[in-house]
């Protein structure tokens, strides 16, 4: 058969929306699906969007998050529902919604069933995957495949590990993957990168250092085989332990992404993340020290967040020189305590699945309005990602702050172009009066 797998565009408005990384689950399916004798084409919107009026496929296979859920059933209509089906994250968290739109819905892990799906022997409606306990059995994931994707000049994406212990409040990572770690072996992952023309990976496990004793072995064959270009994600308690973190920068760790989430103490207590300011604080200086950058990650609009929050956040991502960050809004994504909990009080005022990007308020916070959430967030953004600051990491000669510095600057500004009106809020922003006049925006 000839199969078409699609991932329909991301939405606007962080710092890092503009680089094109894939994600890894249509990949891993259309390399099995190849492996098997079928001619598989995958699609990335945000790479290269196709006419899909002259797109002619046996069968259409599209993976949503929540954010690109009401694009993704956009394009399942323009095929016939029987030649439609549906995964990813979304998905599986509600699947009687996407079912509707297509032929199947596969719920979870799709690598064990995919195959049947595809060549007709599972015809249920709904579809459970079961979760890949060998990781090793698994395919090198065939990037080739995407159409316009050029891996050898872009870093390129690895997993290896899937599950996770935590399950904080407002993620689904655990309703997918559940809340056991599976790794794939050192060796294997080696195996994979070596294969690849590119030497820059990002590991996009969400915890990369969660056994200590499978990373080091990892760390150790990195370092043997100089694939010492490569970012990851980490949980602050990655820094408590010296030797791996001499290990990481050793073997050629350049930046970590850590989800700090919160610099008030009873706000991470709600989220469930398991750490303390001084934790936070402390692996900042730890990783700076070992010359490791550092992009975090934030979360705004806590029960316990109020409109000072959000500028004692901005402070202290100054004063402790974080590299880049990310300020995202909560989201109340199914599936998650955040949204059991805020759609049984009923704040929750939009199920307009597009604006679930962190970027975008979507529910009445406890202790300020929707729009003041909005506003002081985006100009929070706006300082640190201000030219200024964009301008003096260049004369720093800090090229990768500067360069993350001025695409932030800019898909700000693209953000605001996009959403000035904020007519998905209770009202417009009364400072922009671009809904009522021909003027340009300059908030």
């Amino acid at each position: 058969m000839k199969i078409v797998l699609i991932e329909p565009t991301a939405s606007e408005g962080n710092v890092y929306s503009k680089a094109a990384m894939p994600l890894l689950g249509p990949v891993y399916l259309g390399t099995i699906l190849k492996n098997r004798g079928h001619e598989v084409e995958i699609y990335n919107e945000d790479i290269n969007k196709p006419d899909y009026s002259k797109l002619n496929a046996d069968l259409i296979g599209i993976s949503i998050l929540t954010s690109t859920a009401k694009r993704g059933y956009e394009i399942a209509g323009q095929f016939p529902k029987e030649k439609v089906i549906i995964g990813g994250v979304h998905a599986s968290l509600l699947p009687e919604e996407a079912l509707p739109f297509c032929r199947q819905v596969v719920v979870g892990e799709a690598d064990n069933v995919i195959a049947d799906v595809a060549e007709g022997r599972n015809t249920e409606p709904i579809v459970y995957g079961t979760p890949v306990e060998d990781l090793d059995t698994l395919p090198n994931p065939d990037f080739t495949l995407i159409k316009g994707f050029w891996p050898s000049f872009l870093t390129m994406p690895i997993s290896t590990s899937r599950g996770c212990p935590f399950d904080c409040s407002f993620c689904s990572v655990t309703k997918i993957f559940g809340r056991k770690y599976r790794f794939r072996s050192a060796e294997n992952i080696i195996e994979e990168m070596k294969s690849r023309r590119t030497r820059s990976f990002f590991f996009v496990d969400d915890n990369f250092t969660a056994d200590p004793k499978r990373t080091r072995l990892l760390l150790e064959l990195l370092l043997k085989n100089k694939l010492n270009h490569w970012n990851c994600q980490v949980r602050c308690d990655a820094a408590k332990d010296k030797g791996l973190l001499r290990l990481m920068a050793d073997a050629g760790c350049r930046a970590v992404c850590i989800g700090f989430e919160s610099i008030n103490p009873t706000t991470l207590q709600a989220y469930k993340k398991r750490q303390t300011l001084d934790d936070i604080v402390s692996a900042i200086r730890s990783f700076h020290r070992r010359k490791i950058k550092i992009h975090g990650m934030f979360i705004l609009g806590g029960e316990d967040d109020g409109k000072s929050a959000i500028w004692e956040t901005l402070k202290f991502t100054i004063k402790h020189r974080i590299d880049t960050i990310q300020m995202a809004i909560l989201t109340p994504f199914p599936g998650t305590k955040v949204y059991e909990s805020l759609d049984a009080q009923k704040r929750i005022f939009t199920k307009d699945w597009s604006l679930y990007d962190g970027q975008h308020v979507v529910f009445t916070p406890k202790l300020l309005s929707a729009k003041d959430l909005q506003m002081n967030a985006l100009q929070a953004y706006r300082k640190f990602y201000s030219l200024r600051r964009a301008f003096a990491s260049l004369i720093q000669l800090h090229f990768r702050n500067a360069m993350f510095r001025f695409i932030g600057h800019f898909s700000v500004k693209e953000w605001v172009k996009h959403n000035c009106n904020m007519t998905w809020l209770a009202q417009p922003n009364p400072r922009c009066g671009l809904a009522q006049k021909n003027v340009k925006c300059t908030y």
